[in-house]
C-alpha cells in the first residue's frame, strides 16, 4: 500500500470517528429531553456518557497528532496533543532504529548531544535489554566514540511517523540506520509495499 494513500485513508477514518462521536454527543441529550426522561438517574448516566465521548475524542487526537519541522540542521518534534516540543540537531544523530510497523511503529533516535531537550534520556543497560535489535549497532558506535549517548522514542503520530522517518533520513546524513529502520524507510518512500 502506498503510504500517501494510507495517510488519506487514515484521515478519512479519523474524520468519520469524530463525526460519529459528535453526532452521538448531540443525539443522546436530545433523545433524553424529547422523551421526557429527565430524572437525575438518566441525567447522571447522560453526563457520564458525554464525558466518556469527550475523553475518547481527546485520546484519539492525542495518539494521532505529530508535528515536526526541520530547518537549519534542527529537527523540532512535537508528539501528541499535550506533548512538549523537542529539539534534535540532525548532525548529532548517530543512530536511528524502528520497531514494529504501521500505526504502532516506534522511532528510536540516538544522539550524542542533549541540548534544550528534556525528552532525551541517557542510554542505560535496561534500555538496551528492552531493545535488543538496537544493541549491536549501538555497541559498534560506542566502540568508536566513547561518551554519553541519549535516546528519544517517538510513539505517537499514526502513519505520519513514516513521513517523519523519511525526513530524518534526508536530513540526518551522519546517522547509522538499522535494518528495521531501512525497511520502514523503504515503506515510507514507496519502494516496499506493506
Amino acid at each position: 500500500m502506498n503510504i500517501y494513500k494510507a495517510l488519506k485513508r487514515e484521515k478519512k477514518f479519523h474524520k468519520m470517528f469524530y463525526i460519529t462521536m459528535a453526532s452521538i454527543a448531540i443525539i443522546l441529550p436530545l433523545a433524553v429531553f424529547l422523551t421526557g426522561l429527565d430524572t437525575p438517574l438518566y441525567l447522571s448516566y447522560l453526563l457520564f456518557i458525554e464525558v466518556l465521548i469527550l475523553l475518547s475524542a481527546i485520546s484519539k487526537i492525542n495518539s494521532t497528532r505529530l508535528s515536526y519541522f526541520c530547518s537549519n540542521n534542527r529537527l523540532k518534534i512535537k508528539g501528541g496533543l499535550f506533548g512538549k516540543e523537542s529539539l534534535i540537531f540532525c548532525d548529532k544523530v548517530v543512530l536511528v532504529h524502528t520497531e514494529k510497523i504501521e500505526e504502532d511503529m516506534e522511532i528510536i533516535i540516538v544522539t550524542s548531544v542533549n541540548f534544550k531537550n528534556r525528552s532525551l534520556k541517557p542510554i542505560v543497560k535496561s534500555f538496551l535489554k528492552r531493545h535488543p535489535l538496537l544493541t549491536k549497532d549501538y555497541l559498534k558506535i560506542k566502540e568508536n566514540n566513547q561518551g554519553i549517548y541519549y535516546y528519544q522514542i517517538i510513539r505517537r503520530g499514526g502513519l505520519n511517523k513514516y513521513i517523519l522517518l523519511d525526513t530524518i533520513y534526508k536530513n540526518c546524513v551522519k546517522a547509522v540506520y538499522t535494518a528495521e529502520g531501512i525497511q520502514n524507510i523503504k515503506i515510507a518512500r514507496g519502494q516496499t509495499l506493506v
